[in-house]
């Protein structure tokens, strides 16, 4: 009998997701070259880059203004802050430098396709590889999740930290009753996830704690009190993980005012006519709601797995998004994506529905991919 390690296959199902993930790629790194920075994302550079030069000026002022995400900033500055080291030799910071576009954005892009892979991986757990394929195939051509990859704002890091956030929560909720050594490294990676998601966004971290703890407190009716436990020990991990990113500054700290004022506490139409706006967005917002049309009358998908991804697309629209009320929208796209692929899934199954019938639900699919990927070609072109 053989005691080597298992061997990482690649089968037909990783290289198609694999090609999804290189198309995807392959935009946002166009847009990347060709959309001209905006003047949030240039402060976003020149207060990132003030972060990472070590011999600050004495007495002057934090870099961070109410509302900064101190995960962006990072992102933002990481990159430029190496080149100019490695060209100088020391470290130097001049406002009147032009960013790099490339640079500035590129940590942004590799948190796009760090969540396009979490994605599939969820879903195709989930759902297989029929509902994992949609789901990866409506992320990989959606246009707002395309337009956050490519610039330098929190919205793709939020993303990517409440989605891990949650489906991290449901896996430890999951392993609740199996031996502590399989839970415990599952914890330490929701302390990150928790601390990550809260240098990124403190409204996303907000929700995010609220979702996983009512979600661990359903999957472990009997192991509720080592929920809690588990979600403080992780909320101490994430808080320590947090301040490292602040790098322990109290001045930094108290200069981003995280938290939201009244402002954006208004639950308006606003947000959702701004994402609206982007092309593709209105496509999304009809896709999630034809699935919740099967969801409502079909009951056979009414199961944890649909159920989860759909509580959480219908909450977040509505949850305050820190000093941008509209990236509440986004956080919700990967949870409506998972949710589409399921109820898709579901439909293609063969024991419930075969022949003419089958055949109409995947070319709908299609049609459905198609069109996101006919809009991400439009928004490419206009960038141009």
């Amino acid at each position: 009998m053989s005691t080597g390690r298992p061997r990482f296959e690649v089968h037909k199902a990783q290289k198609i997701a694999a090609a999804l993930l290189l198309i995807f790629l392959l935009q946002a790194l166009w847009l990347v070259a060709h959309l001209p920075l905006s003047l949030s994302e240039t402060r976003n550079v020149m207060a990132g880059k003030s972060l990472w030069t070590p011999h600050k000026l004495q007495g002057t002022r934090s870099p961070m203004i109410p509302g900064d995400s101190i995960l962006t900033l990072r992102c933002v500055g990481l990159l430029p802050a190496i080149a100019q080291h490695w060209q100088t030799g020391r470290y130097e910071f001049s406002v009147y430098e032009a960013p790099n576009r490339w640079l500035v954005r590129l940590p942004f892009v590799a948190f796009g396709m760090w969540l396009g892979g979490a994605l599939w991986w969820v879903a195709r757990r989930l759902f297989a590889d029929e509902g994992g394929y949609v789901a990866l195939g409506l992320y990989c051509f959606s246009p707002p999740i395309l337009l956050a990859s490519c610039t330098a704002e929190p919205a793709i890091l939020a993303s990517w930290g409440l989605f891990g956030l949650v489906f991290t929560a449901i896996g430890v909720a999951h392993t609740l009753y199996a031996p502590s050594e399989k839970w415990r490294p599952r914890i330490v990676l929701l302390g990150v996830a928790i601390g990550l998601t809260a240098a990124a966004s403190v409204s996303a971290v907000v929700v995010g704690m609220v979702l996983a703890a009512a979600f661990m407190l359903y999957l472990a009716p009997g192991r509720r009190l080592a929920s809690l436990a588990i979600l403080a020990v992780s909320t101490a991990i994430g808080l320590l993980v947090f301040l490292i990113c602040f790098g322990f500054n109290t001045r930094d700290l108290t200069a981003a005012s995280l938290l939201p004022d009244a402002e954006y506490l208004r639950f308006t139409a606003y947000r959702l006519r701004e994402f609206m706006a982007v092309p593709g967005g209105a496509l999304e917002i009809v896709a999630l709601l034809a699935a919740l049309c099967v969801f409502l009358l079909w009951k056979r998908t009414r199961y944890f797995g649909n159920v989860a991804p759909l509580l959480v697309a219908l909450i977040l629209p509505w949850w305050p998004g820190d000093f941008s009320p509209s990236a509440s929208i986004q956080w919700t796209l990967p949870f409506a994506f998972v949710f589409v692929g399921g109820i898709y899934a579901d439909l293609l199954e063969r024991r419930f529905f075969q022949g003419r019938f089958r055949k109409h639900v995947a070319m709908t699919s299609v049609v459905l991919i198609g069109a996101s990927a006919v809009l991400s070609l439009i928004l490419i072109m206009h960038a141009s």
